[in-house]
């Protein structure tokens, strides 16, 4: 099966290929891409509906223009409407786009038109005189806010991250900003706040709000928790809120390729003059894959949808509240959370609406809760919820969690089910699994940083063994043997060693491991940080169960005997070469003397033969050999080797 993947691109054929062929590889390369996965993202009839629903909004625009225009016109009218209704945004219009940024820049633009109406007709200079100001609540926003000024060629400097000091209530600090800004010349524009964030979790936006419409600033919303204004009844709440707010549906309800929306109000004149709430239907209709969605759910089922999320963040929130191991980022310790079923049922206040559990938790394994939240945990502990994280991305199920390094806190584990539409609809036993799974996780966790103080005080207390901390390892840590020739008798401790010695050192570490490994596999190989890279045997995680105390003392044990055969080969080495320096001395002395004793004359060339034949040399002047006794490290003439070996013949009756 040809694949986009086997081959470069290259030039167009000159002669054209058969539809089915084309198709044929465009359908392999986005299954080989997918990994067989995208069929299984296609199970909901509502998603595969709005998979097809691209090609019709592209089928579509076929029709006459006047035809077309209407029936346009009419999709978007409903998709408006629709979206009014079930945000609780009355007098409002809808505009969708595939970039969820480009819903904020037409905003941007369109506010810019509305403040400064010289703007249409004699462009950027109009600006000069009093610069705009694009407030924004969170960092995570700066990225989003840069790019609206490169698409309307607006300064840098004209973006403005606000935020509140510590023990600073309500937003009077915000009024305070803008106000200090129109009295330096400035005109203050939009203020862009996430609903989600911890500026709300003790706020209302109904009080951001008056401020902003005092300040003739418009407030644009964004964030997950929007989601919630969903499960309002469908009578009353219809309060202001915001001007405008971008809403991410498609993953809020778990169907892919819905587009994202812009929701802003209609009584706007200079919306048309940014492109807001425009159908130009030249390629496709891009609102029709939406209405296809909405139309196939109904109201119930898409309310449904996000009530079956809000209902599983509460019951992971409730779990990790009750695990004295685990701490949550997501949520201020003292702030009230308006239920589910309470904002269903309207029992709250109007400015409590986004106060709901958090549609992202952010938790992390802490081994001690008393330790301030502001600061940056351990390394270890941040190898912990490192290791803990990519446990449960491999065991957790259909709840994707994500590692994330903040630089405030470490690393942290994330989950949000509004941003994979894969977690929308998980039975309760999948969320079962999940929190038993975490579970069993964090026990052996909690065992391990309980076994690793008394792993590393065992380690403190026997010279032979030093502690090592590997780089991102959450296990007990490595083990560094120390050969009992580095130790200082006197005192018991580990002498200075230079390179050469770290080298024999690091190398008896190597070997202890592959001995540690003939009798249990679990035993690995670890290198401890730079400059020096010290090799040691690494130990992982382990159970309450764990004896840590045997565990050590194999190690130890093992590593002397190693010792004690290094010794004994060192000695039989020196034994060896000893012997052999003796046997040629010795050897050396014979044949001098024995070269007196017969004469020169045997020695000679050809006479020495004559001489030998005529009168032979006697058996005991000829030069006897040696060999070592290894036993008794002692040398030996072979002598006694012949007669035993001749001895053994006679006795078997071989003839010699």
């Amino acid at each position: 099966k040809v694949t986009l993947q086997e081959s470069e691109p290259g030039d167009l054929d000159l002669e054209g290929k058969d539809i089915e062929q084309v198709l044929g590889i465009i359908s392999n390369s986005i299954y080989r891409e997918g990994e067989g996965q995208i069929f299984s993202k296609l199970c909901d009839r509502s998603a595969l509906l709005s998979v097809v629903s691209h090609s019709l909004s592209a089928y579509i625009t076929t029709l006459d223009p006047l035809p077309l225009q209407r029936l346009s016109n009419r999709i978007a009218g409903e998709v408006s409407l629709w979206l009014s209704k079930l945000m609780h945004f009355p007098g409002s219009s809808s505009h969708c786009h595939d970039d969820i940024r480009e819903g904020l820049v037409r905003t941007v633009r369109m506010v810019l038109h509305q403040r400064y109406p010289a703007f249409r007709d004699e462009g950027f200079p109009v600006l000069v005189s009093s610069l705009p100001v694009i407030y924004i609540t969170t960092s995570t926003y700066q990225e989003a806010a840069q790019y609206i000024c490169t698409q309307l060629g607006l300064p840098k400097s004209t973006v403005k991250l606000v935020s509140p000091q510590e023990g600073e209530e309500g937003f009077s600090w915000l009024d305070q900003v803008m106000q200090k800004d129109q009295e330096d010349g400035l005109t203050p524009l939009i203020c862009i706040a996430n609903v989600h964030s911890s500026l709300f979790h003790n706020q209302s936006v109904s009080n951001l709000q008056a401020i902003c419409t005092e300040r003739k600033v418009w407030l644009h919303l964004e964030g997950h928790a929007l989601s919630a204004l969903v499960l309002l009844p469908s009578e009353g709440f219809s309060e202001k809120r915001c001007d405008s707010m971008t809403l991410t549906l498609g993953s809020w309800i778990g169907i892919p390729a819905v587009p994202f929306i812009t929701v802003f109000r209609s009584d706007t004149e200079t919306a048309h003059l940014a492109g807001l709430g425009i159908v130009t239907p030249a390629v496709r209709l891009n609102c029709l894959p939406l209405w296809c969605v909405l139309r196939s759910l109904g109201w119930e089922q898409t309310k449904a949808r996000i009530r079956g999320v809000y209902q599983m963040l509460e019951e992971l929130t409730d779990k990790l509240k009750s695990m004295d191991c685990i701490r949550i980022l997501s949520q201020a310790g003292d702030a009230q959370f308006i239920s589910i079923s309470s904002l269903e049922a309207g029992n709250l206040d109007g400015g409590q609406i986004f106060q709901t559990v958090s549609p992202a938790i952010a938790f992390q394994y802490v081994t001690d809760q008393s330790t301030d939240a502001s600061e940056r945990v351990s390394s270890y502990t941040d190898n912990l919820n490192s290791w803990l994280g990519q446990i449960l991305q491999r065991d957790g199920g259909h709840l994707s969690v994500e590692i994330v390094d903040v630089e405030t806190t470490g690393y942290v584990l994330r989950l949000c089910p509004f941003e994979d539409s894969t977690m929308v609809g998980l039975s309760s036993e999948d969320i079962a699994m999940f929190l038993q799974c975490l579970d069993e996780k964090c026990d052996i966790l909690n065992a391990t940083v309980a076994q690793r103080s008394k792993f590393i005080q065992l380690i403190e207390e026997n010279p032979s063994v030093e502690h090592v901390d590997i780089a991102h390892w959450a296990g007990l840590g490595g083990v560094r043997f120390i050969p009992q020739d580095y130790i200082n008798k006197e005192t018991g401790k580990m002498m200075e060693l230079v390179k050469e010695d770290i080298e024999i050192v690091n190398q008896r570490n190597v070997e202890l491991v592959a001995t540690l490994r003939n009798t249990d596999s679990a035993f690995s190989l670890g290198e401890g940080p730079s400059p020096c890279h010290f090799m040691c045997v690494r130990f992982g995680m382990v159970t309450m169960e764990t004896d840590v105390e045997e565990l050590l003392n194999l190690v130890i044990q093992t590593g002397k005997e190693i010792d004690e055969a290094v010794a004994q080969l060192q000695t039989m080495s020196e034994v060896v070469k000893r012997g052999v320096q003796q046997a040629q001395d010795e050897l050396r002395r014979e044949t001098d003397n024995q070269l007196w004793q017969e004469g020169i004359l045997r020695h000679v060339p050809i006479v020495g033969s004559f001489y030998n034949w005529l009168s032979p040399v006697p058996e005991d002047v000829k030069a006897k050999g040696r060999y070592l006794n290894l036993q008794e490290g002692k040398l030996e003439s072979t002598d006694k080797i012949y007669k035993q070996h001749v001895q053994v013949h006679i006795e078997d009756g071989q003839e010699l």
